[in-house]
């Protein structure tokens, strides 16, 4: 198995319920960065400048777990969204280029209320990225999913309402990916535990609300259909790929907010009607990914407990060695650092995927796991 070494990007952050966690390459100079988020604090957006790990501040804002990086206005320096924990708006931080210079904050919309994750792609084939949001509401029936067509002058605010396009209603929704999970050239939407597909007038992109009454594979009326892995998998993390090497696609789900929580995939695309669990007993793991760590040239599954101060043991860091056919091996990394929507990215430019993660709360440092091959 590969070998990990510890290490620390801050030992202390200034804020605690640090809620964002992302790699990136910041300042564009081709080595990844880090980038954290906190729910308060003045400056309670950062970024760590690799190699030194050198604080710049962002900017703030009352964050919701998730957050993404791209380019937004198209200037090819990574922008950051993310949106606000029992809150209404949804922000982008344009990156100013300076690292001694906050960021611009601007408000995508404030018309829905706590978005938890992010996701970007070309959802409606118009050779173009569109952003994914699930929107979870104040209570249960309340959740939306909709995505942004990002505007030719995205600095308006907030980005206009027939840039926006609903998917679904009705459903209070955690985790989501774009992939192709059907395998047909076209990207889907997998969120919570159910994945949805564009139909019809949804290849136009027209904002018609709709609500949960056509789940179960029904197109609803705005244009989308919405079908259920399991629904008994709620509030989670999810991550999509071929994990068992028969060339489609299985959905990953941890149960992020639950303890016992179970860690599973999903087999046979497109129907995945296969649920393989490799864990039952875990607490609360909000964090998860797919990543070749042994360079066996298969999918590998991270995943991590978040602590919390009711945690029965030591938190584990976790790698899932993928042995093909569908087998895996569980190998602990780390036991009593509790990690929180860690992410997985090359750091150093090794070649080989390395974690950065932090701690929900009580704890507030940054951690670095870096592969040594």
């Amino acid at each position: 198995m590969v070998r990990f070494e510890h290490r620390i990007i801050d030992p202390e952050t200034p804020w605690t319920h640090n809620s964002v966690c992302l790699i990136a390459d910041i300042d564009g100079d081709g080595c990844n960065d880090v980038l954290i988020g906190a729910f308060k604090g003045e400056g309670n957006i950062v970024w760590y400048e690799y190699p030194d790990w050198k604080r710049h501040t962002i900017g703030t804002g009352t964050l919701e777990a998730g957050g993404i990086v791209l380019d937004i206005n198209g200037n090819g320096r990574l922008d950051f969204v993310a949106g606000c924990l029992q809150g209404p708006d949804l922000y982008w931080f344009e990156n100013s280029g300076d690292p001694e210079k906050e960021w611009t904050r601007r408000v995508i919309c404030s018309d829905f209320f706590n978005y938890h994750n992010q996701a970007f792609g070309d959802i409606d084939g118009d050779g173009e990225r569109e952003i994914v949001i699930p929107s979870q509401g104040r209570g249960k029936g309340n959740g939306n999913l909709f995505y942004y067509d990002i505007p030719a002058d995205p600095t308006v605010s907030p980005w206009p309402a027939e840039r926006r396009h609903f998917i679904w209603r009705g459903l209070v929704l955690e985790g989501v990916a774009v992939a192709d999970v059907d395998g047909d050239g076209e990207m889907e939407v997998v969120a919570g535990s159910h994945w949805f597909k564009r139909r019809g007038e949804a290849r136009g992109g027209a904002e018609k609300p709709g609500g949960p009454e056509a789940a179960g594979g029904a197109a609803a009326p705005f244009g989308w259909e919405c079908r259920v892995v399991d629904e008994s998998y709620r509030l989670l993390c999810v991550a999509v790929g071929d994990i068992d090497g028969d060339g489609r696609p299985e959905i990953v789900m941890s149960e992020g907010e639950s303890h016992p929580a179970r860690l599973a995939w999903f087999g046979n695309a497109p129907r995945f009607d296969q649920e393989h669990v490799l864990a039952d007993d875990l607490f609360h793991p909000h964090s998860l990914a797919l990543a070749d760590f042994t360079g066996s040239g298969r999918l590998d599954i991270f995943v991590a407990e978040m602590g919390l101060t009711n945690h029965p043991g030591k938190p584990k860091l976790m790698i899932y060695e993928n042995l093909g056919g569908g087998r895996f091996e569980r190998h602990v990394i780390s036991r009593g650092i509790p990690t929180h929507s860690a992410q997985v990215g090359d750091i150093g430019r090794t070649g080989r995927p390395s974690i950065v993660g932090k701690p929900w709360f009580p704890e507030h440092h940054v951690d670095l796991w870096l592969n040594l091959g």
